[in-house]
């Protein structure tokens, strides 16, 4: 039978574009100060700005020479609040509009888990699942043998192996506060205990690291 349970908090991730930095800046920083009255804090991981596969697409409404920032926050949250997130970053790309009436600026959020990156999107398909307040959820990628792994459905740019170099650094993160959640840490950054009461825990010896133990992204 069926047990149910609490879900996993998910690191907060945001990929970032516009053919000008400066307003890329000016709207990942609104997206992080306002959401939640300041909950995500400063980025703990930016990447620099990077040209972006596809940009065809995007051209005809955001212009040409687009690049692309991808970012995460050191906030964890419940998966549900991706909705919220996606929903304000609509609202701030609506503040930022081209003279054509097109967005200027466009501000994709998501978050990862130890199983892989979900992003969120206002488009339905049939691989995409409801998070509610019209907004959807797209498994991206997959977290397997120590690496990222696309599906059909990925595109280009989260294929990119210098894009999972800095989403590797954000897992990375992601799994040591998870195991500062379990163990707690003493002041010179080793293993202490559980944080929330009971005798303090031997640390456990050295083993791979999780491969989604939470039950996957």
């Amino acid at each position: 039978m069926s047990v149910l349970s609490p879900p996993p908090r998910m690191k907060i991730f945001l990929a970032a574009y516009s053919a000008d930095p400066g307003l890329t800046d000016l709207a990942a920083n609104e997206l992080f100060r306002e959401f939640g009255g300041g909950i995500l804090g400063a980025p703990d991981v930016q990447s620099p700005d990077m040209p972006m596969p596809g940009e065809a697409y995007y051209a005809r409404e955001m212009g040409a020479g687009l690049l692309k920032r991808y970012l995460s926050s050191p906030a964890r949250l419940e998966p549900g609040a991706l909705a919220d997130l996606k929903l304000l970053a609509m609202e701030i790309e609506s503040r930022r509009l081209s003279p054509s009436g097109g967005r200027a600026v466009n501000l994709d959020p998501g978050y990862l888990s130890l199983g892989g990156l979900v992003l969120s999107t206002g488009k339905y398909s049939g691989h995409r699942l409801w998070l509610g307040r019209g907004v959807w959820g797209e498994l991206t990628l997959m977290y397997r043998n120590g690496g990222f792994a696309p599906l059909p459905w990925t595109y280009l740019d989260y294929r990119d192996p210098e894009v999972h170099r800095h989403l590797l650094e954000m897992r990375r993160l992601l799994v040591a506060a998870e195991r500062e959640d379990r163990y707690g840490r003493d002041e010179q950054g080793g293993r202490d205990g559980p944080r929330a009461g009971g005798a303090p825990r031997a640390p456990s010896p050295p083993g791979p690291e999780p491969e989604g133990s939470q039950g996957g992204a």
